[in-house]
């Protein structure tokens, strides 16, 4: 445990505010009640009190002529949608946003009152009034936001009604979709849960311990060659994508999945619980994944993955091949498989009920899935081969076996690592037959997709509800907004390998270049983005919801140690533990103490851990011992910068000192363990300092003492 430089309380006045997550009260895609007779309908057809129950049923986007989820007649001059909505006031921010999808005119209804007209004339609307223009291209799949005061809602039951026009009857489109959530609240200071609430770590190379903001704690969960409590056998390594399956919605008992990037692949299912009286997590159960069916052959190189919104794990195999073993006419490997999460089995997909692949999701080196929370629509990214960025839009919502493929193609393309323009088109991809399913690549190469370079996740944000996707080769994140059949607002949204950034630490105001290897994403619901990178110094950084490239709010959250990356990031649905996984440390590194007050080893083996902040993860009474030592300790190193000896002074003592030095490449160039109770020790680093110029002191002692210290060359 490192030294305490300020009380958890000072550090958390520190703490940058974050954002409150938005609250949808009606989703995209929702279920709408329409009426699509071409016939004008009763001028109490808006009133709340109406009666709609006879009317057409049908998830939006409805209307024809463009994508559309609920097709309804064609050569209307007007049609009718109504929606009933329940609310609570006291869930209401004071204004409202509405988007809607809107081609061509609309009037919009609350109750019976108009509250937004839209491409229509002023005056009296009937049923023959013809929008005001023509929505066409790009425009036709905007959602147009309206603000709507809390005032014009009741509590509970209220009804939305839309008119939709059209420009005249022989138009070959008609189309609506609306949303309506929370406005973007005003920050609020961070909580006592929340675990994005922390300060900065001190930028670092890696050293031989995981470093995690002074706020935090984390616990072991399981690692590299544990032996499985069912089946038998060992968990394997190289631990990848993490997703956490809530058990009935609990943040305290669920499903840990644990993907395997080895060849051949596998997945670790494991069922965890959490002790509110330790405030320890409890590992229950733990087995493979099976993938032993005939039909499935193997999985391999298990990378990232996704969690459903229906409950169940998605993993991806990142390597493909040419081989057909069992002679089904599907290649074996570079596909994405469902696991039911519950029986550690593959939910059978194939039509003559055996377990299959995701055959129509396509072939490629898969990275991860994000499906929306509607259960209609998953992204995806390919790292290498085409290295872009796919979207598959379900027949069956829920239901990944069977859907439409898209290739995403910048309009302009990308010029230095940036888009030239902002807008791009979704082109479809052929996925109906086994040799089109077998070609993904080959076919949206064909079609001209954007390739990015290393796509290494996709994930959807729960504030603006945009597209946010990573390109580890050009060392950005860009995000977009999906408009159906186009996207717009194409834009680099953090990152790039000279971009500094500036953050506030408990030394002070700290600058650190954001580096190479964007690798995972992960939404909190604030809002907040979550990078963890695979290459420059294996940082996990945190990325406000309203940063942009002008006006940076980073945070650094963690280092890992030496040899190790970080890899998948999941929470639990209130926010207050996160799960990931520490892939390839060296066997170099240090031992540590966890959550629990005894120490771990997972020197040269994956591992996968729970991090929290300390109020919500072990108890007082385990860790009084190491809190003590830390706070009560000052170990200072002087000179500094020096020509190489110094003295490391501790004024109370410390017990079995163990001194490491890392180069700034991450190296140990030195270590010694310095036995019995020390108050002063003679170091010499001349030697040392000679190739490198910097170096990274970790410092231990008996009793879970730890201080990094970065020594300078005079």
């Amino acid at each position: 445990m490192k030294k305490k430089l300020l009380s958890v309380a000072a550090l958390m006045l520190i703490s940058n505010s974050v954002f409150q997550a938005q609250t949808f009260i009606l989703n995209k895609n929702s279920s709408w009640s329409y009426k699509d007779n071409n016939q004008a309908q009763p001028d109490q057809w808006k009133e709340k009190t109406y009666d709609i129950s006879s009317w057409s049923v049908g998830n939006g986007p409805l209307g024809y002529g463009d994508p559309v989820n609920t097709t309804i007649n064609t050569g209307l001059l007007a049609a009718y949608f109504a929606k009933d909505i329940n609310v609570n006031l006291a869930d209401l921010t004071d204004t409202m946003e509405l988007g809607i999808m809107r081609d061509d005119g609309i009037v919009v209804y609350l109750n019976g009152e108009e509250i937004v007209r839209d491409n229509l004339p002023t005056g009296t609307i009937t049923f023959n009034t013809p929008s005001s223009t023509i929505i066409d291209g790009a425009a036709e799949s905007v959602y147009t936001i309206f603000t709507i005061p809390k005032s014009k809602f009741v509590n509970g039951s209220n009804r939305l009604s839309i008119e939709l026009h059209n420009r005249n009857g022989t138009s070959s489109d008609l189309r609506v979709d609306a949303y309506l959530k929370t406005a973007t609240p005003a920050p609020v200071p961070c909580n006592a849960n929340h675990i994005s609430c922390f300060t900065s770590i001190v930028p670092t190379v890696q050293t031989g311990k995981l470093i995690i903001p002074e706020e935090h704690r984390y616990q072991l969960i399981l690692k590299e060659g544990d032996n499985y409590t069912e089946g038998g056998g060992l968990v394997g390594g190289q631990n990848d994508f993490t997703g956490y399956v809530a058990k009935n919605a609990s943040s305290a008992d669920g499903y840990l999945s644990v993907n395997h990037e080895t060849n051949p692949g596998g997945v670790t299912m494991a069922e965890i619980n959490y002790n509110t009286s330790t405030k320890l997590w409890q590992l229950t159960k733990s087995r493979a994944v099976s993938f032993s069916a005939p039909s499935l052959v193997q999985t391999i190189r298990n990378c990232s993955g996704g969690v459903t919104p229906w409950g169940t794990i998605v993993t991806a195999e990142e390597q493909t091949t040419s081989s057909d073993v069992n002679a089904d006419g599907y290649k074996d490997y570079g596909w994405l498989v469902e696991i039911d999460p519950v029986t550690a089995q593959v939910i059978t997909q194939n039509t003559d009920g055996s377990k299959g692949k995701l055959w129509q999701m396509g072939i490629m080196n898969h990275e991860n899935v994000v499906v929306n929370n509607v259960g209609t629509t998953a992204y995806y990214g390919e790292d290498g081969g085409t290295h872009m960025v796919y979207k598959y839009v379900m027949d069956t919502p829920n239901n990944l076996s069977s859907g439409n493929l898209y290739v995403l193609k910048l309009d302009q393309g990308l010029s230095g690592g940036d888009p030239v323009g902002t807008t791009a088109t979704w082109i479809q991809v052929p996925n109906k037959t086994k040799a089109d399913q077998n070609n993904t690549s080959s076919l949206a190469a064909s079609l001209g997709g954007t390739s990015f370079n290393g796509v290494e996740d996709v994930e959807i944000s729960p504030i603006d509800g945009k597209v946010y996707f990573t390109a580890k080769g050009l060392n950005k994140v860009y995000r977009l907004k999906d408009d159906g059949s186009t996207a717009s607002q194409v834009e680099t949204f953090v990152g790039g390998l000279s971009t500094v950034y500036s953050f506030e630490t408990p030394q002070g105001t700290k600058s650190e270049a954001w580096g190479d290897g964007n690798d995972n994403l992960t939404f909190d619901e604030l809002g907040n983005l979550w990078v963890l990178q695979d290459g420059g110094k294996n940082y996990i950084w945190v990325i406000a919801p309203d940063h942009t490239q002008a006006n940076p709010k980073v945070k650094l959250f963690a280092s890992m140690p030496a040899g190790a990356e970080p890899t998948g990031l999941t929470f639990t649905p209130d926010h207050k533990f996160g799960f990931f996984s520490i892939q390839h440390p060296d066997s170099t590194i240090m031992t540590d103490v966890d959550a629990t007050g005894n120490t771990i080893d997972y020197r040269g083996k994956s591992a996968t851990i729970v991090i929290a902040l300390k109020n919500n993860l072990g108890s007082t009474g385990s860790l009084s011992t190491i809190e003590n030592q830390s706070t009560e300790n000052t170990v200072m190193v002087a000179p500094n910068p020096t020509s190489g000896m110094v003295k490391i002074n501790s004024p109370k003592g410390l017990k079995n000192i163990s001194v490491t030095a890392y180069s700034l490449d991450g190296k140990i160039v030195f270590t010694k363990i310095f036995s019995g109770l020390n108050t002063s020790l003679d170091v010499d680093f001349t030697s040392q300092l000679e190739s490198s110029r910097i170096l990274v002191l970790n410092i231990e002692a008996e009793g879970g003492f730890q201080k990094t210290i970065k020594l300078l060359k005079k």
